[in-house]
């Protein structure tokens, strides 16, 4: 039985909040997923993450039927990490999360009605089609992702907000939005940072949304019937430079990226 249900993602051509997080951490690599898309390096990190992500949903997907999950969090957990052969994880610290979910998470929130990763697809005005998978949406319109960070998070930014922009493109209020974090500190803890949705939230999170759909339709434009596209519109470099050794663009990983560093040649 397949636990982990994922929308193939590879072609997809609508405005997502993976986009904009992405040009938020580097436009350049935002612009080659565009023209040539390749799929991340797989980190500890990143296949954690989705381990812990998958264990969540099968706990909040019985909660919002009165049921426990039994093994299946584990289950789903372990079947997320083999799509990433070769990255071993602490089962232990894995465990440890998915249980403390179950006894500290859980007990907070009504889960009747809760969904876990719909796809969520609208028009919004300036912005084009636009769609994305929230991990949760309460039955109320609160918006909850589960993430795991080194440190802890702040609810609010372009993130969430487009979330909620889009959530509310399809007629569903979106009173609250915020993060159920795993912080992997020395003493590991779930965080939970939730703030209400303000119209202050919105405007930042449209305005930005708007900066890169303008340099998207900018370069669709530029590049028209180009065989070998070239950048104009979304130039900038990484926000953190040490993100370039594991960007599946950089020249270090055979990518095509040209403001990567290249290292010393003789």
């Amino acid at each position: 039985m397949t636990l982990v249900v994922r929308d193939d993602l590879s072609k997809r051509t609508a405005l997502s909040k993976s986009q904009l997080t992405s040009a938020e951490m580097c436009q350049t690599a935002a612009w080659w997923d565009i023209h040539e898309r390749r799929p991340l390096i797989p980190a500890e990190p990143l296949t954690f993450g989705s381990a812990i992500d998958a264990g969540c949903e099968q706990i909040v997907w019985h909660a919002a039927r009165g049921q426990d999950a039994g093994s299946l969090p584990m289950q789903a957990a372990m079947e997320a990490a083999t799509r990433d052969p070769g990255i071993e994880l602490d089962w232990d610290e894995v465990s440890d999360a998915l249980g403390r979910f179950r006894e500290e998470v859980v007990p907070q929130f009504d889960w009747s009605g809760a969904v876990v990763q719909p796809r969520v697809e609208a028009d919004i005005p300036g912005l084009g089609h636009c769609n994305g998978h929230p991990d949760i949406i309460l039955a109320d319109g609160t918006i909850l992702d589960v993430k795991t960070s080194k440190q802890a998070k702040t609810a609010g930014g372009l993130e969430l907000g487009f979330y909620a922009l889009l959530v509310e493109a399809t007629g569903l209020p979106v009173p609250r939005a915020g993060y159920l974090a795993w912080v992997r500190v020395k003493k590991p803890y779930w965080q939970i940072a939730i703030a209400d949705v303000t119209d202050e939230v919105r405007r930042y999170a449209m305005f930005r949304a708007l900066a890169f759909a303008r340099a998207r339709d900018l370069d669709a434009a530029v590049n028209a019937g180009e065989d070998a596209p070239v950048n104009y519109t979304l130039t900038g470099g990484p926000s953190r430079g040490w993100k370039c050794p594991t960007c599946q663009y950089a020249p270090a990983n055979d990518g095509p990226c040209e403001i990567a560093a290249r290292g010393e040649t003789e």
